[in-house]
This record gives structure tokens, sequence and C-alpha cells, in this order.
């Protein structure tokens, strides 16, 4: 059976008896548009997501009929733990972090990133004390910019030679 899947469906609960399948992804792999995945049940699945800035998470339902619901998994992996506990350190880290251009992530008040020996060696030596662990990199932190949010504004002139908000 192939999927194409073009659309993240909104939360619900599944009815009882109803064949559950699984696509596993990478935390990298969550933000790509266009992916092709064999799922845990061996359906070939199709991504086309058009929309600007959508992500899978983990748990999303992606496709349900009568018969069955296809959901995300993203696969824990091996990562950074930083535990600001202030919140100057928290604006510290993303500050350095950020200037790094290395995907962050959020759970709950611990930052995550992969895993990298160079920049967890880096991290120690700033004084973030970070820890290594096997966790889901699920809710990525982005800047606007990376986003492709611009702003806009109107200028023009005015007979009477002076300027105004519209």
């Amino acid at each position: 059976m192939n999927l194409l899947i073009q659309n993240i469906l909104p939360p619900q609960t599944l009815p009882d008896g109803i064949e559950r399948d699984r696509v596993s992804l990478q935390w990298y792999e969550a933000d790509r548009r266009i992916l092709r995945k064999t799922s845990n049940g061996g359906r070939d699945i199709a991504f086309r997501l058009l929309k600007e800035g959508q992500r899978l998470h983990h748990g999303d339902l992606v496709f349900l009929n009568d018969k069955l619901a296809v959901t995300i998994e993203i696969e824990p992996s091996e990562v950074m733990v930083l535990s600001p506990q202030t919140l100057p350190e928290m604006a510290r880290a993303c500050y350095e972090i950020g200037n790094k251009h290395t995907p962050l992530f959020l759970d709950g008040n611990e930052l995550l990133l992969p895993f990298d020996k160079p920049l967890f060696e880096w991290l120690a030596a700033a004084g973030f004390a970070p820890k290594r662990d096997t966790r889901r990199l699920n809710e990525q932190l982005r800047a606007n910019s990376a986003q492709g949010h611009g702003h806009h504004h109107h200028h023009h002139d005015h007979p009477h030679g002076h300027h105004h908000e519209h």
C-alpha cells in the first residue's frame, strides 16, 4: 500500500480495533517537506508537506481511514542536555548556541542539542555543565528569520508634506 501524506491531521482518539502503523524518523528528517519512508508495517509512505514551516512531531497522526491509522515516531538519539538554572543562564546558553548555528530543542526547562563531541567540550569549558543522554528531539527552537517570516511596511508621499502612519 502506497500512501501520499500532504497534511498533519488534528489529534484525535483512534477507534478501537483499527490497525496502527508508525513511520519512524530521525530528528533531522522531521522538517523535510519531501520524504519517502517505509513504515514499521512495510507500507511505502511519501510525504509532500507544502505548508511553510510545517514540521512532523512525535505522535502526529498523518493518515486515518476506517481500517488504518499512521502516526509519526521520532527516534530517540544521543543528545547533550543543558539545564540553565536562571533566566540569564538560559539567555546566555541560547545566544552562544545560536551563534554556532546548531539545532536547539526545548524539553521542559532543559535545552537539548544533537551530540557533538567538540561542542560538548566547548560547552563544558564555557561553564554550561552539559550532560550526555539519549532523548527524543521533538520541539526545535527556531529564529523567526529561519521560518521565512518577514516584515513589510508601506511608503508613500502625501501632497501636504508631512508623514503619518497608516
